[in-house]
């Protein structure tokens, strides 16, 4: 079986479940990537753990009597209720998941009681990975880790500028940029470490396959900026476009404000009169208080003409901006020159109103699926939700509803594809 026909088979056990097994599944994989990070990290400090994985793997769910003033939450079950899953439901989804093939159940004593645990199948593990993960399956070999090329990178930018790393002390310079390669890549220097010849000479030749392998990471391009495959100046002009969008919610929020404010006051109660006070004094308030609600009753007009007005101009706003990112994020997909077509923002009254074509797929399903549900509430055809909705515990002093900024679901799909994009870790990811 190839690795193709593996991911398909992952991602299509992801699509079959609903939201709320999709979130349960995903919390019980974030946990048990980071059990599993963590015993790298102590048996890197010598800390060895010698039990099977059939046992460390084990993550607690629920306990049974579960009176939580007495045994509390698990970390599993604060996850969910971080994202509204934590309720009565949770027992008939970890059935599901289980039928599945997806995790295993089990159960462990406990002082109080007993512990319902559970775990990720291979299975389980392949599905979430595949409906999580933000890279393509296609990762090529990288001579350092992640972290390690991160720091490489930060000792050549520095580099650049004639100066040293002035770290007091770093493990991974010592232990693996220093220690594990002959010529070291880095060395010790008077204000801290400073990059070698060999690691000027390795972080060259190996800068496309580590970029690749961690897009993510910072490092400059060997040959300067203009030699960058993303020109920083895509960037620089959605970075504008969502400053003026988020300028003007802040100003509509801010007249919206100023509308309630007044109609509250132009609806205040006059004051009760004093019974003692003398007649003209009280003529005197009455009327200091009918002119204060006829200022107020203008303020509130102007306000709410204003907000109208900015509400316009944010909606407007965050529709450029989408389409902008839109083509930005198809420029990433298939290799073009982003900054094609791409200008600043205008703020101008009379506009044609730019569609929102979306346009290709990456083929990493995590994006693919966020990009199309952020698209369909964008265009007004939110997609259809799969399973119960999430239902958070209500905050004991509960705020007033506020309505949502104008544009939101617009900007919320910008951001979402500027934040893929962003300083070309898209086209990283996608072409190596």
């Amino acid at each position: 079986m190839t690795t193709k026909a593996r991911t398909s088979v992952a991602v299509a056990a992801w699509t079959e479940l609903n939201d709320r097994q999709q979130g349960t599944l995903r919390a019980i994989y974030d946990i048990d990537q980071q059990i599993e990070a963590n015993r790298r990290r102590e048996a890197a400090l010598g800390r060895f753990d010698g039990r099977p994985a059939v046992e460390w793997r084990r993550i607690d769910f629920a306990h049974e009597p579960g009176d939580r003033r007495l045994v509390g939450l698990t970390d599993l079950q604060s996850r969910l209720d971080w994202h509204g899953w934590d309720n009565q439901g949770n027992g008939s989804t970890m059935a599901a998941l289980a039928s599945r093939g997806l995790i295993t159940r089990n159960t462990r004593g406990t002082a109080f009681g007993v512990m319902h645990t559970v775990a990720l199948t291979r299975a389980g593990r392949a599905a979430a990975r595949a409906g999580t993960s933000l890279d393509n399956g296609a990762k090529p070999k990288a001579g350092l880790s992640e972290r390690a090329w991160e720091v490489l990178a930060l000792l050549w930018a520095v580099d650049q500028r004639g100066q040293p790393l002035t770290w007091n002390y770093s493990g991974t310079i010592e232990h693996v940029l220093i220690d594990k390669h002959v010529p070291p890549l880095a060395e010790r220097c008077a204000d801290g470490y400073r990059i070698t010849d060999r690691g000027r000479d390795f972080y060259r030749n190996q800068h496309a396959a580590h970029t690749a392998a961690y897009p993510t990471v910072t490092a400059a391009h060997p040959d300067g900026a203009d030699a960058e495959p993303w020109p920083a100046r895509a960037d620089e002009l959605l970075g504008q476009h969502r400053k003026l969008y988020r300028a003007l919610v802040k100003a509509w929020s801010t007249a919206r404000d100023m509308q309630l404010t007044a109609d509250s006051e132009a609806a205040a109660e006059p004051p009760t009169p004093v019974a003692v006070l003398p007649a003209a004094v009280t003529e005197q308030a009455t009327a200091v208080h009918q002119l204060w609600q006829e200022t107020a009753r203008q303020r509130a007009k102007l306000a709410g003409e204003h907000v109208e007005a900015v509400r316009d101009r944010a909606e407007r706003t965050a529709r450029v901006y989408a389409a902008a990112a839109l083509s930005v994020f198809h420029a990433a997909i298939t290799k073009a020159d982003p900054l094609a077509g791409l200008q600043p923002p205008n703020d101008a009254d009379t506009w044609d109103e730019p569609p929102l074509s979306l346009r290709g797929e990456t083929g990493i399903h995590a994006i693919d699926a966020a990009v199309k549900k952020l698209h369909a509430a964008a265009v007004g055809a939110p997609l259809k939700r799969r399973g119960p909705a999430p239902k958070r515990r209500p905050a004991r002093t509960q705020q007033p509803e506020q309505p949502p900024p104008p544009g939101a679901d617009l900007a919320a799909l910008a951001d979402y594809l500027r934040d893929q994009t962003h300083g070309g870790t898209l086209l990283r990811r996608l072409h190596h």
